[in-house]
């Protein structure tokens, strides 16, 4: 009968090391997560509808309800005109144009304009910061009003972190006082501007493109982090286990 490799014995005693540290290192973790403070849970905040939530409705503009209203938006019009960003109030009166940085302080105004005309103001919403409050004193104005949110064809892009703004196109419309049908004519296109595209091709791929996740710097870090850590944990192991062959030897 044969006698067993020495090398068999060796390398039984260096798989026991390994399996010994794994289970002493799985000790370690247990133990540590077992003294992290539980996460309280916090008892979820009660909401009363009626109270906090405030609920708005307004009846749909029809095609010609939204399109008189773009039209009255037009400089040579004399109604007048509330734009509401996320940062400020624009009133445009008589030729002019003011702006606000708080409803408080458009309040004034308001009743110039309401001692002035009766016809209705024209609401032009690009953010809802100011609405609620904008709405409530109208109605204590005694002011009747229309509102619109302003489709995305005829803002500024360029200007969404400062609460986006008209369009290029649609300011240089509202500029120069039009005829309706012309003015019909052009916003039609500018509506249509935004659903059109030169190169379906680009822009399916440069959609594509965004929808897949951006890897980020901590991501990068992370992974990296991770990974020089399994290799410490490894490299730990095997001079561990060297050592105790070491100290065994001698």
């Amino acid at each position: 009968m044969n006698p067993a490799p020495h090398n068999i014995s060796a390398m039984t005693d260096i798989s026991a090391n390994i399996f010994a540290l794994l289970v002493f290192i799985l000790i370690i973790m247990i133990a540590a997560r077992d003294r992290a403070p539980a996460i309280r849970a916090d008892a979820p905040q009660l909401v009363n509808i009626e109270k906090d939530i405030a609920a708005v409705e307004r009846l749909s503009l029809g095609s010609d309800g939204l399109f008189d209203l773009l039209y009255d938006r037009s400089a040579g019009t004399a109604s007048a005109k509330i734009d509401l960003f996320e940062w400020g109030i624009d009133v445009v009166f008589g030729g002019e144009t003011e702006r606000f940085n708080s409803v408080e302080s458009v309040v004034p105004r308001l009743r110039q304009i309401a001692a002035a005309t009766g016809s209705p103001v024209g609401v032009y919403v690009f953010g809802h910061h100011f609405y609620r409050s904008m709405t409530d004193t109208l109605k204590r104005s005694g002011l009747q009003w229309r509102e619109v949110s302003v489709p995305q064809a005829l803002r500024d892009i360029g200007k969404e972190r400062s609460g986006q703004g008209w369009s290029e196109g649609f300011s240089q419309l509202i500029a120069h006082p039009a005829d309706r049908a012309r003015f019909r004519v052009e916003l039609a296109r500018l509506l249509q501007s935004s659903s059109t595209d030169e190169n379906p091709g680009q822009s399916w791929l440069q959609g594509a493109a965004s929808s897949r996740p951006q890897e980020t710097t901590i991501d990068t870090l992370m992974r990296w982090s991770r990974i020089a850590s399994n290799a410490i944990a490894l490299f730990g192991g095997l001079v561990f286990v060297s050592w105790v062959e070491t100290r065994r030897g001698q």
